[in-house]
């Protein structure tokens, strides 16, 4: 989410914000900005219409999410596969496929390559492998560490895009902290133990719904999503390096 709007900028707004829009294919209606306020804004609606008041904090000015899959060979069929496609298709619900990419990596030069070519594209990032207190897995490097990652990430457009991470054990300040610190991400969403695939695929929904469709911020959403999905309490929400919610040690 982005605040200093000004007349004519183009906005994405959660559709249940609107009125008229039941039936909107996508989570989101791209339109621009007509009048702004303190914290406040107007935007065009269809046939010309005006909207009523509403805060600046539902009005993104870019929507678009990146999955890597960062494959390991091993567990690929039965685990990352599956819980892919999960997370995608769910995905596929709320944008339209021009604001969706879903890529399997094995390298971290793969995941730099993809990086630097779209960066600009999306707003949310979603990774899904295999994770640890001090790296991530992938099936050609190994295990990489939190200094490699950024590098890989690192980018100078200075947009503050969030990471949802479904890898185990990546919320420790060592990955999920470190990273929430880069000027590309404001926040960092990862599980502090172990996950099982089937619930890590339910908290993504679950955030992505309360985020996406109900048009909340990114932390009562996660609040929202730790509550409502089972076994996810040891989820963690970093922003700029600082633990915002979910278990301390």
């Amino acid at each position: 989410m982005a605040s200093n709007f000004a007349p004519g900028d183009k906005v994405f707004v959660p559709v249940s914000r609107l009125p008229g829009l039941e039936n909107h294919p996508s989570a989101f209606y791209e339109t621009k900005i007509i009048e702004v306020g303190v914290h406040k804004a107007k935007v065009n609606l269809p046939q010309g219409e005006i909207s009523e008041w509403i805060g600046t904090g539902l009005c993104h000015k870019n929507i678009g999410i990146l999955i890597f899959s960062i494959g390991d060979f091993e567990t690929e069929p039965t685990l990352l596969e599956p819980l892919t496609k999960s997370v995608v298709q769910y995905c596929r619900l709320l944008v339209s496929d021009d604001y969706l990419q879903a890529v399997r990596v094995r390298s971290l030069a793969e995941v730099t390559h993809v990086w630097r070519l779209t960066h600009g594209a999306y707003s949310h990032v979603i990774l899904i492998g295999h994770g640890s207190p001090s790296g991530i897995k992938f099936a050609v490097d190994g295990w990489v560490g939190q200094a490699a990652l950024g590098d890989a990430f690192r980018v100078e457009d200075g947009h503050g895009r969030i990471i949802l991470s479904l890898r185990c054990k990546t919320g420790y300040k060592s990955i999920g902290g470190k990273l929430s610190e880069d000027d590309a991400f404001s926040h960092f969403i990862g599980p502090f133990h172990s996950v099982h695939g089937a619930i890590a695929s339910q908290f993504a929904q679950t955030f992505l719904a309360f985020h996406f469709l109900v048009g909340e911020s990114v932390g009562v959403a996660f609040k929202h999503a730790r509550s409502y999905t089972p076994g996810s309490t040891s989820f963690r929400l970093w922003q700029n390096g600082r633990l915002k919610a979910g278990p301390k040690s």
